[in-house]
């Protein structure tokens, strides 16, 4: 369900660039991030989903950053002020990142992006970003009219949950979910530390996730000190790029050094007075795995904001509401306030979930 709704949406988009596009809107060309236009670009991407597949205004804008002459041979693997680490021919390269990007490098480079360099030696700098496939974002929390980029060109975002310590909180799994549907990867979600509980507590919990089973979303139950689970992450990332995020604590950079012992990654233990994780990765970071195989490891999040998203669009990322919702009174029903509600009632008989519900409400009325 949740891959046919993805496309539904894909589709609708092509929709309207191709009506948009019998209005007499000009010859429309995608265009690369350089130096010369990144400010442009950083204003048009501010009210844009789909990140920097930006639309150029004339025929020429892009002529000088056309495809062929940008050979995009670099893939970012980790980001610093004024400076970035990528991954290229098979070596790793220190380079430079242009002040006019690096002002606002937060909104505009990230790991995973897709990057022309040039340089020669020990001296390296970018030179443009590619288009991006999809991302993953959310709210600056000092600018919030921009996205903080966490990473990009990712095929599958895998949301890491635990058991306990920290406990499991089905609504910052909703918020992962709609962030990931929206930036066009792939969900998936590994609950860690499953060794925890006992078989009656496992039986529970999982019963909890069997709404986003029910959404053709992987569930991957998960243990770093049994093994549990760490070949069918395995199997789930191998030949693709794959981030790794979730709550501070719940053990992503003990699942990557499960996946790959040889990393050796930092884990820090939970504070004790909270019973929260410590921010032991404190920025993303993109590692080689070999055979097309890219992972990234996230720092922790404790709240995760939703960027640049609106009550008319909200239910277009619940896609269970969509079928009962056809049966609604009115039209135009947001689910929440109005008489005569399916989606409503087939919550109230147990058919739709509950918490899913209540997460789609609590967002609508903060969407005020």
């Amino acid at each position: 369900m949740f891959k046919r709704h993805l496309a539904s949406l894909r589709h609708a988009a092509e929709a309207k660039r191709r009506a948009a596009a019998k209005k007499g809107k000009g010859d429309r060309r995608q265009t690369y991030i350089t130096e010369d236009n990144w400010e442009g670009l950083l204003e048009q991407h501010g009210r844009s989903r789909a990140g920097f597949k930006v639309q150029a205004d004339s025929p020429d804008a892009a002529t000088s950053d056309a495809p062929a002459e940008r050979e995009f041979d670099a893939i970012v693997m980790s980001v610093a002020t004024g400076r970035c680490r990528v991954f290229r021919g098979g070596e790793e390269i220190d380079c430079v990142v242009p002040s006019e990007i690096g002002v606002l490098q937060k909104s505009v480079l990230t790991v995973g992006d897709r990057v022309a360099v040039s340089g020669e030696g020990e001296s390296w700098r970018i030179d443009a970003i590619a288009p991006r496939r999809s991302i993953l974002a959310r709210p600056d929390p000092l600018h919030r009219h921009r996205q903080r980029l966490i990473a990009a060109n990712i095929d599958v975002v895998i949301h890491v949950v635990s058991v306990k310590a920290p406990p499991l909180r089905p609504r910052l799994i909703d918020r992962f979910m709609i962030a990931i549907q929206r930036g066009e990867a792939q969900p998936a979600l590994c609950v860690n530390k499953i060794d925890l509980i006992d078989d009656a507590e496992r039986e529970e919990v999982l019963a909890q996730l069997q709404p986003y089973r029910e959404l053709d979303v992987p569930v991957v139950a998960c243990s770093v000190k049994s093994g549990e689970g760490i070949d069918e992450l395995r199997d789930l990332v191998r030949g693709r790029t794959a981030a790794l995020v979730g709550h501070s604590g719940v053990g992503k950079s003990s699942i990557l050094n499960a996946i790959d012992r040889s990393l050796g990654l930092a884990v820090g233990d939970l504070n004790r007075k909270r019973g929260t994780g410590r921010h032991t990765t404190t920025a993303s970071t993109l590692y080689d795995f070999g055979e097309e195989t890219y992972l990234i490891d996230t720092p922790g999040i404790r709240e995760f904001g939703l960027w640049d998203l609106d009550r008319d669009t909200l239910r277009d990322y619940f896609p269970e509401f969509a079928e009962p919702s056809e049966e609604c009174r009115f039209t135009d029903c947001t689910h929440v306030h109005e008489p005569h509600c399916e989606v409503k009632d087939a919550v109230a008989r147990g058919e739709l979930n509950s918490a899913r519900y209540d997460t789609y409400a609590r967002l609508y009325n903060d969407l005020a």
